[in-house]
């Protein structure tokens, strides 16, 4: 007797013979395939019953228990393009509910699906089908069925959406998968975590497939990953947005006011204010915003965030304020009762700054480091401090703003009116360039370039055998060389190339030929450096053999 266990509802499953065998072909074959496969070794009446058995368990929730009711859902929507949108450990819902957001990361997704709903029906992977908004669906889809259905969704969808991040090696079993439509993997945190960051990039970066992309806030993503990549057009820059409805220049007076009322504090009235608003944590900078308030006892520095942290035990600075939490609508008059915004993070998760620009987008004139993605939004609408930047992250770290030249450049600000007017002028003409709908037109402008490379890749059928091949270029001297040798047609005895039927070549390049036929570009770049110093050559090597692949299709 065969049986079948379905892990996730804790039942075994008595199977016929057919249906072990329908179970066996059900991942990669459609029904149709599946029957002329097995109607040589079972009866007609044997596979129709096996069929019919199958779908009494599919009712009952077994075996077949994820994503069968696609089609269903498709039924209730209008025929716009779709995006299946894929990221496991994160409530759909939270998406929808912008208050219960607290990361950067987060709350721009959450703006981007707002927006990107323009254009496309979003679907959410998740535990059941239903509407979650206009457009805006979750579908029973399991991650781990996405092999099995890959035809369905590459028939459904116009794209795949998610998120990269290190400790996750769920999407990488996905790359193998040729039918699955285009992904576009958003990476919001290029480097830190000891390593871990990077190594996970680069591991992702080797399995994609030739259609698919990472996108980063800002162009010093991809910049940064040129020292280690061969072709960084696989990064692709997708700078966040703001919402300069909401976020908006406000009566300062009147905002200073209504902030001091609140955390019962008069001196932000009548004090120059510096404003910091993030998490209270080390990798924000929150040691150098102490550090500040140290410098200028004459000036009060508010931090607006969820809470203290560790910090709320230490005996802090007179002029350090907490202004505490507020909702988000609450926000905008919090950065414009700041004269001016301070912003210290150090971490590697930093490609864009998403509080810099919301505060820019209130004409508060922003003081930030120099280091990765920071300054491309700034642009010349604030004034840029010096930062020790490290090579290597430490502890997540990856720089230290100067206290110092912070406190040069945030005192100089405070005593110019002039520059700080005209540099709340720029900020907020700066900040309307980023719009989240711009964000949402360039992600489909992305699919529809992964789509036209999609069409471009080219199947290498090339032929080759390795051998011993001698030279007799003296008649008394005979070499013995190793060759790769191109045969001149391909597996189907089709001739690819004129002339004589046997190419001699490198035998690099017939190592090349062989492992694309089941590797990326990217596995074979990094094959190519490690067995040759010569960068330049290797890369040449690459480039002569994709060549030769694509013309001989």
């Amino acid at each position: 007797m065969l049986y079948a266990a379905d892990i996730e509802k804790a039942r075994t499953v008595e199977l016929s013979p057919a249906m072990a065998g329908i179970l066996k072909l059900a991942e990669t074959q459609t029904n149709d395939e599946i029957v002329q496969m097995l109607k040589g070794t079972y009866s007609e009446d044997d596979i129709f019953e096996a069929f019919k058995r199958f779908e009494e368990l599919e009712k009952e929730g077994l075996l077949f228990n994820r994503g069968e009711n696609l089609s269903q859902t498709r039924a209730l929507e209008s025929d716009r393009r779709k995006l299946l949108v894929a990221i496991p450990g994160i409530s759909v819902d939270s998406f929808f509910d912008i208050e219960t957001l607290y990361a950067g990361t987060n709350m721009a997704l959450s703006y981007m699906f707002q927006h990107l709903t323009k254009y496309v029906d979003l679907h959410f992977a998740g535990n059941q089908n239903r509407k979650l908004a206009d457009n805006v669906y979750e579908v029973d889809i399991s991650i781990d069925d996405f092999g099995r259905l890959s035809r369905s969704i590459n028939e459904t969808y116009f794209g795949i959406l998610t998120l990269h991040r290190d400790h996750e090696t769920w999407l990488l079993p996905l790359y193998q998968h040729q039918e699955l439509p285009p992904m576009l993997v958003q990476c919001h945190a290029p480097r830190g975590h000891g390593g871990n960051a990077l190594n996970s990039m680069l591991r992702h970066y080797a399995a994609m497939r030739d259609f698919d992309a990472f996108t980063a806030p800002s162009d010093y993503v991809r910049e940064f990953y040129s020292d280690y990549v061969w072709d960084p057009s696989f990064f692709k820059t997708l700078p966040n947005g703001v919402d300069s409805t909401l976020f908006c220049p406000m009566d300062k007076e009147a905002a200073k006011r209504e902030l001091a009322e609140h955390v019962g504090d008069d001196r932000i009235m009548t004090t120059p204010t510096v404003g910091y608003l993030s998490r209270v944590q080390s990798e924000k900078g929150a040691s150098v915003y102490l550090k500040l308030a140290e410098l200028n006892p004459h000036l009060l520095l508010l931090i607006a965030g969820p809470h203290l942290g560790r910090y709320q035990s230490r005996a802090l600075p007179d002029n350090l304020v907490y202004a505490g939490f507020h909702p988000r609508e609450k926000l905008p008059m919090v950065y414009n009762a700041f004269d001016v915004y301070c912003f210290l993070s150090m971490s590697g998760e930093e490609t864009f700054g998403l509080t810099v620009l919301e505060a820019m987008a209130c004409g508060v004139p922003p003081i930030i480091p120099n280091f990765d993605g920071v300054p491309s939004v700034v642009g010349n609408a604030g004034l840029i401090a010096n930062a020790d930047n490290f090579n290597q992250d430490i502890g997540t770290l990856v720089s230290y703003p100067s206290p110092i030249d912070f406190s040069e450049k945030i005192n100089l600000l405070l005593n110019d009116g002039e520059m700080r007017e005209t540099l709340s002028q720029k900020a907020r003409e700066r900040a309307l360039s980023f719009t989240w709908d711009k964000t949402a037109h360039r992600i489909i402008q992305f699919f529809e370039e992964l789509h036209q490379k999609r069409q471009l890749v080219s199947p290498n059928g090339l032929l080759s055998v390795f051998s011993a091949q001698i030279e007799t270029s003296h008649p008394e001297q005979q070499d013995l060389k190793y060759k790769s040798i191109l045969l001149g047609m391909n597996k189907h005895y089709e001739r690819a190339l004129m002339g004589d039927p046997l190419y001699s070549q490198r035998v690099e390049e017939g190592v090349l030929i062989t492992f694309l036929k089941n590797h990326t570009v990217r596995e074979a770049e990094a094959l190519l450096a490690g067995f040759i110093e010569d960068e330049a050559e290797a890369k040449a090597i690459l480039k002569r053999v994709q060549g030769l692949i694509h013309a001989t299709a």
